[in-house]
Order: structure tokens, then sequence, then C-alpha cells
């Protein structure tokens, strides 16, 4: 293959990888992984919407003798807002249930990290700014900022 077509086939699958990416929020809070969580499942319930479950790395990596800071993934939602989002485009189930991540970094640090829906909604066929990709963006905004204390 001649150079510029290698160089030029290489650029178009960094941009066409790099569309399909999401955008990741990353928020510091002001407690432990353990704390956000609870914050976030208690809000998330509050609010009327279910959380599917929790998954905590630690207790896992724990189980199979290897350490791990706190790395938690809270899964949780509500049909009223996804249903609607995958009559539009199913493909987007990839990224519902709705999911946060609290971890604990190497200093100390605990963050809330997600995906922003509207990153990733074009490629599923939904525009960023379709109505249910706004509710999950700000359902996740809420919820991270409760969680972390912000």
């Amino acid at each position: 293959m001649k150079p510029f077509n290698l160089l030029a086939s290489a650029l178009v699958i960094t941009f066409t990888a790099g569309a399909a990416m999401a955008e990741r929020i990353n928020m510091t809070s002001n407690a432990s992984v353990a704390t956000s969580v609870e914050r976030l499942t208690n809000a998330v319930k509050a609010a009327g919407a279910r959380v599917f479950t929790t998954v905590d790395f630690q207790q896992g990596a724990k189980s199979v003798g290897e350490d791990l800071r706190p790395t938690t993934v809270v899964i949780f939602g509500t049909p009223k807002i996804g249903s609607t989002a995958l009559q539009e485009g199913q493909t987007m189930a990839l990224f519902l249930p709705l999911r946060i991540l609290f971890f604990e970094d190497k200093n100390g640090q605990t963050w809330a990290t997600y995906n922003d829906p509207a990153s990733v909604a074009p490629s599923h066929g939904l525009a960023a700014n379709n109505r249910a990709i706004l509710q999950m963006q700000g359902a996740l905004d809420r919820f991270a900022t409760i969680a972390t204390g912000q």
C-alpha cells in the first residue's frame, strides 16, 4: 500500500472510531465511594427510578486474592426514558440502563464518572438533542451532582 493511502486509511479509521466514542464526564466527590454510591441509590429511588444492580469491583478482586481501590458501578434507570430512546434507535440499548462509576484514585480522591449519552446518540440513529437523550443527560448530571455532594 502506498504511504499516502496508508495514512489516509489510518485517518479515516481514527476519525470514524472517535465519532462513536463516548465523551466521559468526571466529577470529584466530597465523600467516599461507599457514601457516594449510597447517595446515588437513595436519589434514584426517591426519583421513582430503579437501581438494577451495583457492581463492587473491589469485592470481586478481593474474592480472587487481588487488591483494588474502591471501584463501584451503579446501573439504574427508568423505562419511561429508555423506551423512548430505543423506539428510535434500538442499538442505544448498548448504553442502557444508565450507569455511573465511582472510584478512588491513587491519591484517595473519589470520582464519579459517566458517559455522555449525547456523544454516542448519533451513532445509534438519534440526534444529540433528542428529548430522551436530553433527559438521560439531565438525570446523569442531577444524580452525579447529588452523589458527589457538588
